[in-house]
């Protein structure tokens, strides 16, 4: 049984400079070679050793400078100033935690006071009569009560969905700054 290989081969009249900033020959097209056999016979054609024109420099920095801050960042954490960042961090971590009941309360009282939630919130379809689900209750933004297609019935899937169209157009918008 014969099997054709693909193989690039590099342009010859490619420069092999320290310099080039490109691993390819000048971004060309490979040429394709597609006659290496499996058989042993003679006439089976032997392989290029690399496609690759990078040189050992170029190499050895990439590799050296993405190594770099992983590296420094663990020398820092394993020293003494790691470590004393670490224990801030964990005092400002428990008095967060302790001013954060005081906030919810703050949320929840002004989430009573406030027009768009609760059972006397504006409804979608306004003056138009419409029995309004009971399972949507108002203490969620945006719950206007309108749920035609019953996504809202099942309470678990209903919070997936929720933090979908939170979480959602955070990611949307982080994807489309980074351009």
């Amino acid at each position: 049984m014969v099997m054709a290989l693909a193989v690039a081969v590099v342009h010859p009249q490619a420069s092999f400079s320290a310099s080039s900033s490109s691993f390819f020959a000048h971004q060309r097209v490979p040429r394709i070679l597609l006659s290496k056999s499996r058989s042993n016979s003679s006439n089976s054609t032997s392989l290029p050793a690399s496609i690759c024109k990078a040189s050992w420099q170029e190499l050895a920095g990439v590799v050296i400078f993405s190594a770099i801050p992983f590296t420094a960042v663990k020398a820092i954490a394993n020293s003494p100033l790691g470590e004393s960042l670490q224990r801030r961090l964990e005092e400002r971590k428990k008095l967060a935690v302790q001013q954060s009941s005081k906030f919810k309360a703050l949320a929840q009282k002004a989430r009573k006071e406030s027009f768009w939630y609760g059972e006397e919130r504006p409804r979608w379809l306004g003056p138009i009569s419409y029995q309004y689900p009971t399972y949507l209750s108002g203490e969620l933004p945006g719950d206007y009560g309108f749920d035609v297609a019953g996504l809202a019935e099942d309470p678990v899937a209903f919070q997936r969905y929720f933090k979908y169209a939170i979480c959602c157009p955070f990611i949307s918008s982080i994807i489309c700054m980074l351009g």
